[in-house]
């Protein structure tokens, strides 16, 4: 019996390690992947959505209304290249314009959303697989309660605190490296936009860059409107082998006590 309650504890503390590790999922945003397929509609306001094992991401894009970086987000057109995701402006009427097709600051300022699913996420890093003159960049995450499908148009760059996002900035990130949130955040959706140019300060780049991998834990569904019942992603259930392991030490001490 002992060997048994032994077992119960082994299997309580490989059930809560479960619940502390999840595997990463990794969508790769260039063309012509391999393990990630894309699927772009096109024209402003279109969207881009990709599948990695049937877990979907999406992502639309943006642009300020203005060149300081200050304006309303309007719609924008987002493809994929061979660098990864690319944006073009409603100022950019050539796509083929290199690097103007890039994620850039260079007269409006391009924005990038990330949307996951229909679940919360725990974005854990991303990748650029290409770049121009400087890629300081900003990043966001969060938008837990803003619903699936939330269209961002008119929202500000001021506006993203309170939406319930957190920023991030990175300074000349690399291409082809990995780049690290470390953080703990989850949310539903991923916000990317070059750093604010600044004439006068000490960085004075124009930036532009492509996204080219996006990696995430997976975090808790979001439950439809008028679903009775809270469910989890795929993450195991916590308690589940805890309980196994009470069960059988009660049971021990059950029989111990008629003996």
């Amino acid at each position: 019996m002992k060997k048994l309650i032994v077992a119960g504890m082994v299997m309580a503390g490989s059930g809560l390690a479960g619940i502390a590790t999840a595997s990463v999922i990794t969508w790769d945003t260039i063309q012509n992947s391999s393990s990630t397929v894309d699927n772009c509609s096109s024209n402003a306001g279109n969207s881009c959505t990709f599948n990695k094992g049937g877990d979907i991401l999406k992502a639309r894009a943006y642009s300020t209304n203005n060149d300081s970086g200050s304006g309303a987000f309007e719609k924008a057109t987002i493809s994929v290249y061979d660098g990864g995701i690319g944006v073009r402006n409603p100022d950019q009427s050539n796509e083929g314009s290199s690097p103007n097709h890039a994620i850039d600051n260079y007269g409006r300022d391009d924005v990038v959303v990330f949307e996951f699913g229909n679940a919360l996420f725990h974005p854990t890093g991303f990748m650029i697989g290409w770049k121009n003159n400087d890629a300081d960049i900003r990043a966001w995450i969060g938008g837990a309660g803003l619903g699936v499908g939330y269209d961002f148009t008119n929202a500000k760059f001021s506006d993203l605190s309170g939406l319930g996002f957190s920023l991030f900035s990175f300074n000349d990130v690399s291409t082809n490296v990995l780049t690290s949130f470390n953080t703990n955040l989850t949310g539903q959706y991923l916000i990317f936009a070059p750093a604010l140019y600044n004439t006068g300060g000490a960085d004075n780049k124009y930036d532009y860059f492509k996204i080219s991998q996006i990696r995430s834990e997976p975090g808790i569904l979001v439950v439809p409107p008028g679903d009775p019942k809270p469910q989890t992603g795929e993450v195991p259930e916590p308690g589940t082998a805890a309980l196994v392991g009470i069960a059988l030490a009660g049971f021990w001490m059950s029989r111990r006590r008629r003996s």
